[in-house]
């Protein structure tokens, strides 16, 4: 029965592959197709992992069926590792860089272990080889390659760190790529001097070679220019591919950083955000990757360097040098009347975009309800509002743009025109050369060029900076704690829980969600939460769950105050299914295994199983790697989502059930099915069943009736029919 759950190996990935291998703890018998994952094994015990098989799976990619050194560098970083590459030759790595991997040339992998003394007392050095499968002791070669040596980021695995990230977090992430900018930075003043040589070398043929009719030397002048031509192609080229690669690299860990800095902030600090909002945010930081991609960083790279162009105009035309500068301050002076009016444009652009992008999203969600409501025709008006407002801002961000370029070309020509003409009065004074009047007109364009561009790119520049503040503001909001040892770890958990005056608000001014609540559930007891709408019950439920903590009073499990508990051990002890299931992108068993990324095969049998969907799973074509998720998720039946849904709480073997509204989406059948499920948990698990259905109340325990955030009634489950009925009063 080994893959009789999942569905055939064909059908996984090969993260998958290596992931049912480490549940079973057989991963000798992973077959590796790269190169790169038989590696991963090897290099994580030298490097003294303690076979933390749950954080490796999690670490492992979602989808991938091939994995290359990048994607074994991040599952690295994503355990705790840091790399850093240095080219050597294989034999010349000192063996206190041991362990280390080692790619040559034609990217073959090797793990180099540590060294080894032989009784004749030779050196040699105990490697792993992919190629091969086991270790060897052998006399390395000295081809060329590239060590990736490892640093543990933290000292001990699950070492405590302070939640906050303190400072500025894009200035110290800007810090992993000062050699890169240090390059950078280097190569664009090469080419600013290479830049330097072709108004030089007219200079040169105008008054050496014509003026002198010395055309002996052109060809000498020419092999020389064509020389660093050639050079400045080749330095534009490596220059290209550096600043890909750190846009590329700062594009990736802006996006994971930043997503794993949502997802680890406290719900309430998310939840309350509309959908829209929060896409609108993280679009913004697309603007620090376009600008760090673009013409722009190219920009900012010569700014540092236009002294320099302007130092050579003076040496070769004197006071002209003066032109450019006086053209930028005009710039400043013009952008600081201006640039205020088109940026408060922009803003009003950018609101208008997202008013309309919300209404979108609303009409997209709420199509059947449109539909329902027969209110095309109005929603259309509305949509057209939008769409108005939205082009009236956007003509007038147009305008203001158009402004500012045709002020900046104008200012570009009347420069020119201003060297052109100080130039010709120097030549007809006897100052200056034709050749040198040529020359200062090439410079100063190459000089205008970047201020012109400067100018320009202030709007994207500022919308750059605002990004990059939003950045560092959201890496400074506290997050939930991750490590292992924040908190006190859950160990036995029986499935007592104490609820003793308990109040929470959402909001400093806003009425309270829970007043004074207080119950106890013992070990194995199924307790019904009922009452109206917006009484307090999902708010009950989502303290319990983990997911906001008490303002006042006390919430307990098993005596354990349920605020000094490590949070993600408290949310994997307790198998929580909410109202509407979300279902992911990805197979059946990835999304039952988001849990639980321990459970095997059997473990997914089981609980489908005990979910009352095994069967349906198992008619799909692929059975449980049936890919799911976005609109696939519509052809599945509300049963059978509702089943995963419970499957994935399951896999957990977590004590405590928590159950929003299981009911709401089932037909009778399902229905049916589900009280039978309730049935079979009743005295195993302590279960909390949020529910309206009378049908579910009489199966438990002890009902607890909600009244404005306060209870009304605690007691039996007929008695509180009763209530909810409104035939008997509180406390009766």
């Amino acid at each position: 029965m080994t893959h009789e759950a999942t569905g055939s190996v064909a059908d996984q990935t090969l993260s998958e592959q290596l992931g049912a291998a480490l549940r079973g703890d057989t991963p000798e018998t992973f077959d590796n197709r790269s190169p790169f994952v038989a590696c991963l094994l090897p290099l994580l015990r030298a490097l003294g992992w303690n076979n933390y098989a749950r954080e490796l799976i999690e670490s492992l990619p979602h989808f991938s069926d091939h994995i290359e050194l990048v994607d074994l560098r991040n599952i690295l970083v994503r355990l705790g590792y840091d790399s850093m590459p240095r080219a050597f030759r294989l034999n010349q790595i000192p063996g206190e860089l041991y362990p280390c991997l080692f790619v040559d040339e034609a990217s073959n992998p090797l793990v180099l272990l540590a060294e080894e003394v032989l009784p004749d007392g030779e050196k040699k050095v105990r490697y792993f080889d992919p190629a091969t499968g086991g270790e060897s002791v052998a006399a390395l070669d000295g081809r060329k390659g590239t060590a990736y040596l490892f640093t543990h980021i933290h000292s001990t695995h699950g070492q405590t760190v302070s939640a906050r990230n303190e400072g500025d977090w894009f200035s110290g992430l800007m810090k992993r790529f000062h050699n890169a900018l240090g390059w950078l930075l280097g190569m664009t003043f090469l080419i600013n001097l290479i830049s330097v040589s072709v108004p030089l070398f007219i200079m040169m043929v105008y008054d050496k070679v014509i003026g002198a009719e010395s055309e002996h030397a052109l060809p000498t002048m020419l092999l020389g220019i064509l020389l660093l031509l050639l050079a400045d192609i080749v330095l534009r080229y490596y220059r290209g591919r550096l600043m890909g690669t750190v846009a590329g690299r700062m594009d990736y860990l802006i996006g994971a950083e930043t997503f794993r800095q949502i997802l680890n902030l406290p719900p309430m600090m998310t939840e309350r955000s509309t959908m829209a909002a929060q896409l609108s945010r993280l679009k913004q930081f697309d603007s620090v990757r376009d600008f760090f991609t673009g013409s722009n960083a190219t920009t900012m790279l010569d700014l540092p360097f236009i002294p320099l162009l302007i130092g050579i105009m003076a040496v070769i035309a004197g006071w002209t040098a003066l032109v450019p500068v006086v053209m930028l301050l005009l710039f400043v002076v013009f952008g600081l009347l201006w640039l205020p009016i088109s940026a408060g444009r922009i803003v009003r652009t950018g609101q208008a975009r997202n008013e309309k992008q919300k209404m979108l999203i609303q009409s997209l969600a709420g199509r059947s309800e449109i539909k329902g409501a027969a209110a095309e025709r109005s929603w259309l008006e509305r949509y057209r509002e939008y769409s108005a407002e939205s082009s009236t801002a956007n003509y007038k961000a147009a305008v203001a743009s158009a402004v500012i370029h045709a002020v900046s070309q104008a200012g570009v020509a009347l420069g020119s025109v201003a060297i052109l003409v100080i130039g010709v009065l120097s030549v007809m004074a006897g100052e200056m050369s034709i050749g040198a009047l040529i020359a200062t007109m090439v410079l100063g364009g190459k000089v205008l060029s970047p201020i012109q561009q400067t100018f320009l790119g202030i709007g994207r520049f500022k919308q750059v900076l605002a990004a990059i503040r939003q950045i560092n503001q959201l890496m400074k909001l506290d997050v939930e704690p991750s490590h292992s040892t924040a908190g006190v770890m859950l160990g036995g958990l029986r499935g007592r829980i104490g609820i003793d005056r308990v109040s929470f608000r959402y909001s400093p001014s806003g009425d309270p969600a829970l007043a004074g609540v207080s119950l106890v559930v013992q070990p194995g007891e199924m307790v019904a939460i009922t009452g109206d709408t917006g009484s307090g019950k999902s708010t009950l439920v989502k303290l319990l769950a983990g997911m906001y903590k008490p303002q006042a009073g006390t919430l307990t499990l098993d005596e354990h105050d349920i605020r000094q508990l490590n949070v993600r051990d408290l949310r994997r002890a307790i198998a929580y299914v909410p109202q509407n299931a979300q279902l992911f992108h990805g197979t059946i068993a990835q999304n039952i295994r988001l849990n639980n990324v321990l459970a095997t095969d059997e473990d997914l049998h089981e609980v489908a199983r005990q979910a009352g969907i095994l069967e349906d799973i198992l008619a799909l074509p692929k059975g449980f790697e049936t890919p799911i998720g976005d609109e696939r998720t519509m052809r599945l039946t509300p049963g059978l989502i509702h089943g995963i849904s419970m499957a994935r709480a399951f896999v957990c073997s977590a004590q405590i059930v928590i159950l929003d509204e299981p009911g709401a989406a089932l037909d009778r059948d399902g229905d049916l099915r589900l009280q039978a499920q309730l049935r079979a948990l009743k005295g195993r698990k302590t279960i909390i069943l949020v529910t309206h259905r009378p049908s579910h109340v009489r199966l438990v325990d002890k009902v607890l009736v909600f009244d404005k955030g306060a209870t009304k009634f605690v007691g039996e489950p007929e008695k509180a029919l009763q209530v909810m009925a409104g035939g008997l009063r509180e406390g009766k």
